[in-house]
């Protein structure tokens, strides 16, 4: 056998997981915050923060704060709402009830390649790629996390208000929809 054949029978290396923090493979229950920074630049007080920790634990300025007893995913809605999913199987259906009801801001992992992606991204008035890659608050500690997230991120406007938002946050690159200027 020579060293080449040799070589392409070889399973690579298993990769590293540490470092990824919002991806973590156990089972370990950990809230992730929008930092204030964040929240500063874009510079929107909403009515609704329909996936909060509470008013007293999040620097998201809204008039109401849904949080998991209230079940924002399944609570009405109204006015301009800010939405940080939680990260998982239920973001697309998170990101179809934004679309649907048209006017806020969520803040998703840009995983450009998923099908609710793509789906949300196909319905959003501005869509900004943030440059680097977020430090969440812990909700465990209140403070950034130390490591990095396993992706980049984006901020996904509905509605004009939210689009200009975006575009004069200058937080990364910043798409508008053509299809709503036509």
């Amino acid at each position: 056998m020579t060293e080449t054949t040799t070589q392409r029978n070889r399973q690579p290396a298993p990769r590293s997981r540490s470092g990824f923090t919002h991806e973590s493979q156990n089972t370990e229950t950990v809230e992730w915050y929008t930092p204030r920074w964040l929240i500063d630049a874009i510079g929107i007080h909403y009515d609704i923060d329909v996936c909060s920790p509470g008013a007293d634990k999040t620097a998201i300025p809204a008039d109401r704060h849904y949080t998991i007893t209230d079940d924002g995913l399944t609570s009405p809605w109204d006015g301009t709402v800010w939405c940080n999913p939680p990260y998982g199987r239920e973001t697309g259906t998170w990101m179809t009830k934004l679309a649907d009801h048209g006017d806020g801001i969520a803040l998703v992992f840009a995983r450009t390649d998923t099908a609710w992606f793509q789906a949300a991204a196909s319905r959003a008035t501005a869509i900004s790629f943030l440059a680097g890659r977020v430090k969440f608050i812990d909700g465990r500690t209140g403070k950034p996390s130390p490591g990095s997230p396993g992706s980049g991120s984006a901020l996904l406007a509905y509605g004009q208000r939210a689009a200009n938002a975006l575009t004069t946050a200058n937080l990364g690159i910043t798409l508008t929809n053509i299809k709503e200027r036509s």
